[in-house]
């Protein structure tokens, strides 16, 4: 069975009710230039999970103050029980405010407002006690997955609800010589990239044309002017509404390619790309307001994740950034997972490692196993030739490692032309191989199985399931006494554009494979599911 990674399936039905679905979002988003977010009523609504996002609209003229400091909530409650959500308002220009939805799991929601103030009173009572209901139905294509998170140290995205979890090998992609990237200056400017949807779906597929599955994008103080780059490039101390309608698209956008944003907060303190240099400083009131707006606004939206950013023993302490991913998640209604390079506090969803260059597979498990409760990520840019080891072959085997030691998230691409900038990648086909190759195999129950080959495996407990994988070899030695019977198996040379050899039925019992040649091969073997299916 040939598995292409960009393939999706579905009956003639799924697709007439998908195609409706389309049809009716397009329609209802018009003003909103397509994104998936869209307008709902206080009163009854119907949504899908994950996508699209509903959006709720508020006029409030007798506001007095900065209205973004203005703290509003809407609390949405699973019919179950078994969920309630509580997310605040976000200011949305001239006297508007809105709040958001996505819906995480099938059935009736219910919601209502809340704006009173400190001593118990309403002050702006046009935002309080508004009530209405959602029916969240499934979503028609059931290649749509949720929001991204965890099982242990393994990175998953949710498929049916919050508990129903799918095993993803993350890897993200930057290219800051062709995108985005004004003077060259190492940085992404979001607005044009994210907005104009040849530009955007330019990078999407180079993203995908090198095997990857997630997209970067610098914000820095974009947060709180669009176009800016350092403290010193603006005056404002509140959020940037230009920024954040171009995340709203962008975020959107990545998630319907079955793409994840992974998104840097802040930089570097030589270059002023952090946040020490605004009113208050880090984590001060201007910060604050900052992180308050990506809560009510970006926090609804499935499909991204956010690390502090760069060279943080320069400029942020523990505690810091400690306090940001506090803050953060107590004020996120959908929790994403935040973290920092080389910082390890409990509070963040995954350990960050800095630091560039190929890394054995016994490095990779090293890390992976001093923590067993959060996934671990390599964040230091590996871009092409970056150093030596970080050829065509020593970042094919960087990606493989990676996967077959139990799932880190790597980072690749380019830096800015005459910074780093190595040329392009010989043969991107070998990183799509790699990404076809995982696509449906890589489940959350697997465990590393040394002791069953003379190379690298991940396997189930039940050894229903197995993946192995050896470097510069012809052949594979493989123990599968403790299979329950015949499975089919297929041999993937890695270095080559994506193609199965059937190698099975395998029996249980112990067996070696002989290549045809010698060369960079793994080996599936089981009868895995197609998720994407209904």
């Amino acid at each position: 069975m040939t598995r292409i990674a960009a393939t999706r399936t579905a009956c003639p039905a799924v697709l007439a009710l998908l195609a409706a679905a389309l049809l009716c979002i397009s329609a209802a988003t018009a003003a909103e230039g397509g994104r998936l977010i869209v307008p709902a009523e206080f009163g009854d609504n119907t949504a899908t999970l994950w996508l699209p996002t509903l959006e709720w609209t508020l006029k409030n003229p007798s506001h007095d103050g900065n209205p973004f400091d203005l703290v509003a909530k809407a609390t949405f409650t699973h019919v179950s029980g078994k969920e309630t959500r509580v997310t605040e308002m976000f200011y949305a220009g001239e006297d508007t405010w809105k709040f958001r939805f996505t819906g995480t799991r099938t059935g009736k929601w219910t919601f209502i407002t809340q704006a009173d103030g400190a001593d118990g009173t309403t002050n702006d009572p046009e935002l309080h006690g508004r009530e209405g209901g959602i029916d969240v139905a499934k979503h028609p294509d059931a290649s749509m997955r949720g929001f991204i998170t965890h099982r242990g140290n393994k990175f998953a995205r949710q498929v049916l609800s919050p508990d129903d979890l799918e095993g993803f090998v993350p890897a993200t992609y930057m290219n800051q010589r062709k995108f985005g990237n004004p003077e060259g200056k190492g940085w992404t400017d979001i607005t044009p990239t994210a907005t104009d949807p040849d530009t955007r779906e330019a990078y999407f597929d180079e993203v995908e044309a090198h095997g990857c599955n997630g997209v970067f994008f610098h914000v820095i103080h974009q947060w709180l002017r669009a176009h800016a780059l350092g403290h010193d490039d603006h005056d404002r101390v509140n959020p940037d509404l230009e920024t954040f309608a171009a995340l709203d698209t962008l975020i959107i956008a990545a998630h319907q390619r079955g793409l994840y944003v992974h998104l840097w907060a802040w930089g570097d303190s030589g270059r002023k790309w952090t946040p020490d240099g605004l009113p208050g400083g880090i984590n001060g009131e201007v910060d604050r307001r900052v992180q308050r707006y990506i809560a009510a606004r970006l926090a609804p939206l499935p499909g991204w994740v956010m690390g502090y950013g760069f060279d943080l023993r320069e400029w942020t302490r523990e505690e810091d950034l400690q306090s940001w991913a506090e803050y953060l998640h107590a004020r996120m209604g959908w929790r994403h997972m935040l973290w920092g390079r080389d910082r390890f506090n409990e509070e963040l969803d995954a350990k960050s490692y800095a630091g560039y260059g190929v890394r054995t597979y016994d490095e990779i498990v090293e890390k992976l196993e001093s923590d067993s409760d959060r996934p671990h990520l390599f964040e230091e840019r590996d871009a092409y030739l970056r150093n030596d080891s970080l050829s065509q072959t020593g970042t094919r085997r960087f990606m493989w490692r990676q996967a077959i030691a139990g799932g880190a998230m790597g980072f690749w691409g380019h830096y800015p032309k005459g910074y780093l900038d190595k040329g392009d990648y010989p043969h991107p086909e070998q990183f799509v191989c790699l990404r076809t190759f995982w696509d449906g195999r890589f489940l959350l129950d697997m465990q590393r199985a040394g002791d069953l080959t003379d190379g690298f495996a991940l396997a189930t407990p039940d050894q229903e399931h197995l993946v192995f994988y050896k470097e510069d070899t012809e052949k594979i030695t493989m123990d599968l006494s403790d299979m329950d019977g015949p499975q089919p198996a297929v041999a993937v040379d890695t270095t080559k554009a994506y193609r199965e050899i059937d190698i099975g039925p395998l029996k249980p019992g112990e067996h070696t494979w002989k290549a045809p040649h010698k060369s960079d091969w793994a080996i599936a073997v089981g009868e895995f599911p197609d998720r994407t299916k209904p």
